[in-house]
């Protein structure tokens, strides 16, 4: 999606929002949020925002504010942000040679995103913008798209009866048979003549029951899946996603998608945390984690010699410490997470991110439910949103130092001199409000420099000549694909005005004649 960088008409299209507030609202940057929404339980804790270098900083610490999210907004990652850090334990004997030689390095990464709704999330604006630390965001950004089929299957489940009336159908013909049949063996009690002639007569009315309750719910569940006002599952995608398959019908080293999509989910998430790998380098542990890419526009996986991991080293790859074959199912069967877990990471840092957790009506629910608390609920937030901004988080407008932080002096006890002068204490890089200030000081050099080490640590992007990522199908060549058509239309004409010009000169030539036996042809 192509992005505009007007900030002035972003200030346009959010001003009359902003003129209109009353006290029912809270102000964010130029939009006005409802206040007391009660679909609403998601909070941005500690607001605080930024603005990028050469740009005015605005001191205006958000107060107590709670700020409020609803499934209107979705969230659009914009930027991956690295921020080294004076952690004392780079001085530890067995990491400090390292250090000082650039192959250890201690640093947290961050994620700006912007909040915003369906009309201003292509604007590339900076009032929307919100800081978290990239765990937090990848754990709950990724999940949910890992997650994405299984929520659906959920709902697909409510509904099997409403996508899936045949089953249905034939499990009632089936428990009608078998009543039949016990009341048949009843009557062979009273015996075998007025037996036969009740269960001829009784079989005929069971028959005419039958079809007339067959038909009378065909014709209701026609009448039901009509009904304009009811927003249904799409029982063909149900399908696709194969969410009515009975688990016990498969074969026992056959994983169901359930148990992979849950697992991957899972290892996501311990992925974001801080993964042990059992492999050590020159007596130190290793363990892998997500940090953000070198220029900034995604995420690589990358290994650390901390259980914290926030000490990168470029002395070692993802691939050559992760083991695909260690992920045993109980079935004796391994799966190499990455192999999943990678379009899922990849897509949360390359499309937006709904907040709006969809709810499909049942078929068969009361007619009389209160239509009006049902539209509230229906725009609360997914809890993926909630997770991310519930943690600290802060706005990229309006963030400023604590006084009691602005006048205290950092007493170190270690010679920093070796290393970068940008760098903030391990503590402060602990507080996204003190991390946002500190990009707020620096200028935007200073806070676009990135730690991962592309050519010693690799990478599991493809770039374009350009830089940019190149995602599925996309040209590599780094043109567009107007910048490609005009191209060929430039081509075109050039090579039909050449061939114009040339079948001219060869008109207008003279023409030599053929010598035949002394007459001239």
């Amino acid at each position: 999606m192509v992005k505009f960088s007007f900030i002035a008409l972003a200030s346009a299209l959010a001003a009359p929002s902003a003129s209109a507030g009353t006290t029912k609202t809270i102000k964010l940057g130029h939009r006005n949020l409802r206040r007391g929404d009660p679909a609403t339980k998601a909070l941005l804790k500690k607001a605080a925002p930024y603005k990028k270098g050469g740009a005015k900083k605005v001191h205006r610490r958000a107060e107590d504010a709670e700020f409020e999210i609803t499934g209107s907004y979705s969230l659009e990652f914009s930027q991956c942000i690295d921020v080294q850090t004076t952690d004392e334990d780079l001085f530890d004997e067995d990491i400090i040679g390292y250090a000082k030689a650039g192959q250890v390095v201690s640093t947290k990464s961050y994620v700006l995103f912007h909040v915003c709704t369906d009309d201003t999330c292509y604007l590339d604006a900076e009032d929307d913008l919100y800081m978290v630390d990239l765990g937090t965001y990848l754990a709950n950004i990724a999940t949910y798209h890992a997650n994405k089929r299984t929520d659906f299957c959920e709902q697909c489940e409510r509904n099997d009866e409403y996508c899936n009336p045949e089953e249905e159908e034939d499990e009632d013909e089936a428990e009608e048979e078998g009543e039949g049949e016990e009341e048949g063996d009843e009557g062979e009690e009273e015996g075998e003549e007025g037996e036969g002639e009740e269960g001829e007569e009784g079989e005929g009315e069971g028959e005419d029951r039958r079809m007339l309750k067959k038909a009378k719910r065909k014709y209701s569940k026609k009448i039901e899946r009509k009904l304009a006002n009811k927003n249904y599952i799409d029982c063909d995608k149900c399908q696709a996603y194969e969410c009515f398959v009975d688990e016990e019908d498969l074969d026992d080293s056959v994983q169901s998608q359930n148990e992979i999509d849950n697992q991957i989910s899972e290892w996501i998430g311990q992925l974001a945390e801080c993964q042990e790998t059992g492999v050590q380098w020159n007596g130190m542990d290793l363990y892998t984690g997500a940090m953000c890419s070198p220029y900034g526009d995604g995420v690589e996986l990358a290994v650390f010699v901390n259980e914290e991991c926030t000490m990168y080293t470029n002395q070692k790859t993802f691939a050559s410490v992760y083991n695909p074959y260690a992920n045993n199912d109980g079935n004796n069967a391994n799966i190499d997470y990455v192999t999943y877990a990678e379009e899922y990471i990849k897509t949360a840092f390359k499309e937006v991110t709904p907040c709006k957790q969809v709810e499909y009506d049942e078929y068969n629910e009361d007619e009389d439910e209160n239509n009006e608390e049902e539209e509230e609920d229906n725009n609360e937030a997914s809890e993926y949103c909630q997770a991310v901004m519930q943690e600290d988080t802060v706005s990229f407008s309006n963030c400023q130092a604590d006084e009691d932080e602005a006048e205290e002096e950092e007493d170190d006890q270690f010679d920093w001199s070796w290393y970068s002068s940008s760098a903030i204490s391990a503590q402060k890089a602990d507080d996204i409000n003190s991390v946002c200030v500190a990009l707020n000081a620096m200028d935007s050099e200073s806070y676009g420099a990135h730690v991962y080490d592309e050519e010693s640590s690799g990478s599991w992007y493809t770039r374009n000549k350009k830089g940019a990522i190149v995602y599925g199908d996309e040209d590599e060549s780094g043109l567009s694909g107007g910048a490609i058509a005009g191209i060929v239309i430039v081509v075109v004409a050039v090579v039909g005005a050449a061939m114009f010009l040339a079948t001219k000169k060869k008109s207008s030539a003279p023409v030599d004649t053929a010598y035949q036996g002394g007459a001239m042809s």
